[in-house]
């Protein structure tokens, strides 16, 4: 059983196809996790979603580039967002804590210090830290891939029992997923490079990352002793099985 574990949840997840939120989603994803607290497993949710939410709030003219345009999408939804979290798991009873960094604070010093004791503080029974990237001043170096690396780091500097990382699909498959004769691969092995050849290109209409993505980090994640889940946060319940033995997507390790 984990006791310690990092769920990273796309975009892709938390919006419908239109863009816009998928509250009824976001809710039943906030059940699951308040039922993980309450069987006394440490959490952290790395949340996708607040381009998205800015996204169904305000349209931003064209007349933005295209880094601006992120900027002002993600100011405003992140509100949306943790919004959103606050009401939902105030329904179970527990608080959840805005943690916005970038790919500087992971880097040794000072401010790798100050995030990793601000987790350690957060930890308790009735919090849920939520963490994004902060979009608003993370431009080209300060730029993470995407939240799967963020997920990854976060996942490393507190040394946790698995990573889970929910997108639309179940994880990897030997062909396009949903076509026939396409099938689920249940296991891979962190060093095992020959899976790259079964990465379709296509990416999900607005994350940024994509299967290559969630492979490279898992297998860094992996190599440092934490296993990588990847599945489906769409699938009912997905989070419910978290720690037995069949996990019904692709687990790296």
């Amino acid at each position: 059983m984990y006791k310690r574990v990092i769920i990273k949840v796309g975009t892709n997840v938390l919006t419908r196809p239109d863009g816009r939120l998928d509250v009824t989603n976001i809710s039943h994803l906030v059940d699951q996790i308040a039922g993980l607290k309450a069987r006394g497993i440490s959490l952290v949710l790395i949340s996708s979603g607040a381009v998205g939410a800015g996204r169904e709030l305000l349209t931003v003219d064209d007349s933005f580039g295209d880094v601006a345009r992120r900027q002002v999408l993600s100011a405003i939804g992140q509100v949306r967002l943790m919004e959103l979290y606050r009401q939902l798991f105030a329904g179970h009873d527990l608080l959840c804590a805005q943690v916005l960094a970038t790919k500087g604070d992971f880097r040794a010093g000072l401010h790798y210090d100050n995030l990793h004791n601000c987790f350690r503080a957060l930890l308790q029974d009735q919090i849920v830290p939520v963490v994004n990237e902060n979009d608003v001043i993370a431009v080209t170096e300060l730029m993470f891939t995407d939240n799967d690396e963020l997920a990854g780091q976060v996942a490393k500097m507190l040394a946790v029992d698995a990573l889970v990382i929910l997108s639309s699909v179940d994880g990897l498959y030997d062909g396009p997923p949903g076509e026939s004769g396409s099938h689920l691969i249940r296991e891979v092995a962190a060093g095992d490079q020959s899976v790259l050849g079964f990465v379709q290109e296509k990416k999900t209409s607005f994350g940024r990352g994509g299967m290559a993505t969630k492979l490279r980090i898992a297998a860094q994640t992996a190599k440092a002793g934490i296993p990588v889940l990847l599945g489906n946060g769409r699938r009912r319940n997905i989070l419910t099985g978290l720690g037995r033995d069949q996990w019904p997507g692709t687990i790296v390790k």
